[in-house]
């Protein structure tokens, strides 16, 4: 058994501690006798520390107890000397004094509040304006104001003051009605901030919804005027604007009104202005100190607005009305925005976008149909732009201008300064393919004077901006229109529509564009005709007129070559050319009149010259018998000189038609001067021929072949020596016939050729005739580069 001794403080009796052998309780003795004795010490210690407070608890409580008797008395006695009446009189004292006071003080505190609030007014108005606060709490005070100066100004000590602060009053107000108008008129807020400014434009004018609607219809009216007046430099971007602002004031009236205002009104009713609680809250107006001063009417004052007075229907019908004039009033402001515009990229741009909106967003517009205003966008920017197409069309009568201006200042020389040496040395710019040193070559080589580049560069520039319109058109067709919209009420599908809109927009525009383009065009080079055959007219009749023929030559060139390519498509119908043949051939008569007027002189000089001059050249004469086998000098250098003088005028002049003038015209005069010619050889006299004879062979007659004989053997001998000259003069100006022909002579001219027949009188044989022409013709082909511009 366990000797150990168990705790006693676990004994549930003390009969417990009896159930262990007598050494353990002995223990247990022990130990409870242990624990008794160090518990009175504990006690004895707890005791004596606290006895002091002991002594102070009880102090107090005797104290209390006295106080209690003295308070029990006094209460009695109190109850004893109270009773109704006697309080009921002094309640009434009270009262009597109280209302007394009032009455004394009430009208100077009432005026002193009032100023004070209305002083304040201005500036709390100022301060929520400048942090673009609520309109509608703006409005709330400036309804307050407007009570406390009716209130101020019935008052008989009125300050002057009043009228001041008034006056400040207005000044706030006005401010703020043009705020209300500016957040009104923009369409980036949100409708709740919309519907907040309507109900503060309400508040602050006394309106009716229908008023409201009317005033808001009004400001976006005025807001998509002023944007079509601003379309200078941003065409597309004001005119996209308006149209969006249109569109987006039917979404916001469809939006607002009449529920959604109506219901805004309807919170205003709510509780008097003076205890809104965003009222209250401005720090400035000090209401919490001022309230029961200012006045029965401004502390009990709310507003009462008419919010069921507009009804659905008759804002559907007010709707309607203004959309009909909203867009009417947007394309007049098109039209009269594109009065002054003249960049035809700017205008197509703008179509563009225009159209686009407008079927994006056009059918929820309420109270118009949808085609006819797409239609009338699609007349009014047609029709600017034809009206800018023709215009440009038009320009080229500046081009007349300037021609006609230049060849009233050209320079009284007929030399041409271009030299190709002088301006190939210059152009040492060998960059990019040499394309400026060739291009200097080819302009110099062509006489492209400082007045032909000018007056090129001008026809350039209009061929540029009528041309521009070809990108336009591009840009048109190819232009997908995927979007499609109905009528309202249409339940059909919109597949056909989109069609006939495809249609209408990428097909019929682009081709009336350029149906429009073509007449254009054809008129102004038509009127470009006339005016050029006037000025050819007034110039070749000029004392200038080779001068001025030459330079109009060049420009004809220029512009004819740049003809070809007024076409807006590949396919198109190439323009015909202005230039009247009878123009020109009136230009290549003056040049070909300059050539021969100098030429044809010399010429007949030449032939004159030589009848009287001794020639051998009959000795190289080949075959049997003799014929030339090369012209005569006077022939051959006639030819040089038409060739020079062609040159000198211009090499780049010499056209086919310009040759074929100066051919014809060389020809006939060629052909008189050779008749002349002819008709001297035949008509010279014997004697002189005699005479030219024995002259011309003293050198060659031997000293031991003088002749002999009688004078019928002279006369016989002269007469044969007569019929020899003539008959090789004969013959070598036949040669020279057939050798010019090639040169100066159509296939189709009869006066070489009869003057040919007529030379050949000499009874020569078809082989020799043959021959004589196949000598003409092989000569030719070995001078021929020497008369280049007659080949």
């Amino acid at each position: 058994m366990s000797t150990e001794a168990p705790d006693p403080r676990t004994f549930q009796s003390w009969e417990d501690a009896f159930q262990y052998p007598i050494p353990v309780v002995q223990r247990l003795e022990r130990q409870l006798r242990n624990n008794a004795d160090e518990n009175r010490e504990k006690l004895r210690s707890l005791v004596g520390t606290s006895y002091r407070s002991l002594l102070d608890t009880a102090e107090t409580i005797i104290d209390m107890e006295v106080r209690m008797e003295q308070v029990e008395s006094k209460l009695a006695k109190v109850g004893q000397s109270c009773n109704s009446s006697r309080l009921e009189r002094i309640s009434k004292n009270a009262v009597n004094m109280d209302t007394h006071t009032r009455s004394r003080d009430v009208e100077r505190y009432t005026l002193a509040s009032q100023l004070s609030v209305l002083r304040y007014v201005p500036t709390v108005m100022a301060r929520l304006m400048k942090r673009d606060g609520s309109y509608l709490l703006i409005a709330k005070v400036l309804v307050i104001s407007r009570l406390l100066h009716k209130a101020l100004g019935q008052s008989k000590n009125k300050p002057p003051i009043v009228d001041q602060l008034w006056e400040k009053l207005l000044s706030m107000r006005r401010k703020l009605l043009r705020r209300i108008d500016k957040r009104l008129a923009s369409t980036t807020g949100e409708t709740a901030s919309l519907v907040e400014s309507m109900s503060a434009y309400a508040l602050a004018t006394s309106s009716a919804p229908s008023d409201v609607l009317q005033h808001f219809h009004k400001v976006r009216m005025e807001k998509m005027a002023s944007e079509l007046k601003r379309v200078d430099d941003e065409l597309a971007k004001h005119g996209i604007s308006a149209l969006k602002l249109c569109i987006q004031t039917c979404l916001d009236t469809q939006t607002i009104f009449p529920r959604r205002l109506a219901e805004s009104l309807t919170k205003l009713k709510a509780h008097p202005l003076i205890q809104d609680q965003e009222v209250r809250g401005l720090y400035e107006l000090n209401l919490d100190v001022h309230d029961r001063w200012i006045g029965d009417e401004a502390r009990s004052y709310t507003p009462w607005p008419r919010h069921d007075e507009l009804q659905r229907p008759e804002a559907e019908k007010i709707l309607h009305r203004w959309s009909k004039d909203a867009i009417a009033t947007f394309l007049k402001g098109i039209k009269k925005a594109l009065d002054g515009e003249q960049r035809l990229k700017e205008v197509a741009h703008l179509r563009q976008e225009l159209i686009e909106t407008w079927i994006l967003s056009g059918s929820r517009m309420a109270g118009v149909k949808s085609t006819n205003v797409l239609d009338d966008l699609r007349d009014t920017m047609n029709e600017k732009l034809e009206g800018i197409i023709r215009s440009r069309t038009q320009g080229l009568q500046g081009v007349v201008s300037e021609l006609t201006t230049q060849l009233n200042s050209l320079l009284t020389s007929e030399d041409s300064n271009l030299s190709l040496w002088s301006h190939t040395a210059k152009s040492s710019d060998l960059s990019n393919g040499a394309q400026t040193f060739k291009s200097t070559i080819l302009s110099t080589y062509q006489g492209c004077e400082q007045q032909v580049v000018s007056l090129t560069s001008a026809f350039d520039k209009w061929m540029e901006s009528v041309l521009e319109v070809r990108g336009i058109v591009k840009s048109m067709k190819d232009a997908r229109w995927d979007d499609t919209f109905t009528e309202d009420g249409d339940d059909d599908s919109d597949e056909e529509f989109a069609d006939s809109k495809q249609t209408l927009l990428s097909n019929d525009d682009p081709r009336l564009l350029e149906e429009v383009t073509q007449e254009a065009l054809s008129d102004a080079l038509q009127n470009l005709g006339k005016s050029f055959s006037q000025i050819v007219d007034n110039s070749v009749n000029d004392s200038y007129a080779t001068h001025k023929a030459v330079y109009i030559l060049r420009v004809v060139r220029e512009i004819g070559d740049r003809i070809p390519r007024l076409k807006l498509q590949d396919k198109s119908t190439a323009l015909v050319s202005p230039f009247s043949p009878e123009a020109l051939q009136s230009l290549h008569a003056t040049l070909a009149t300059r050539v021969t007027a100098s030429t044809i002189q010399v010429y007949q000089t030449l032939l004159t010259t030589s009848l009287k001059t001794r020639t051998n050249s009959h000795i190289l004469w080949e075959g049997n018998p003799p014929l030339p086998g090369q012209p005569s000098p006077s022939a051959f250098r006639f030819l040089r000189e038409v060739n020079k003088s062609m040159a000198g005028l211009g090499s780049d002049l010499w056209a086919s038609a310009a040759v074929d003038v100066l051919k014809g015209r060389v020809a006939r005069d060629v052909e008189k001067v050779l008749d002349g010619y002819v008709g001297l050889i035949k008509s010279r006299s014997n004697m002189t021929v005699t005479m030219e004879i024995k002259q011309d062979e003293d050198g060659e007659l031997a000293d031991d072949s003088e002749p002999t004989g009688d004078g019928d053997s002279k006369a016989d001998e002269a007469s044969s020596q007569i019929s020899e000259l003539q008959e090789r003069r004969l013959k070598q100006v036949l040669f020279d016939t057939l050798y010019m022909q090639r040169f100066v002579a159509k296939p189709d001219d009869e006066g070489l050729a009869s003057l040919i027949e007529k030379a050949a009188y000499l009874g020569l044989d078809e082989a020799a005739m043959a021959r004589l022409r196949k000598n003409a013709g092989d000569y030719a082909k070995k001078t021929y580069l020497l008369f280049a511009l007659l080949a």
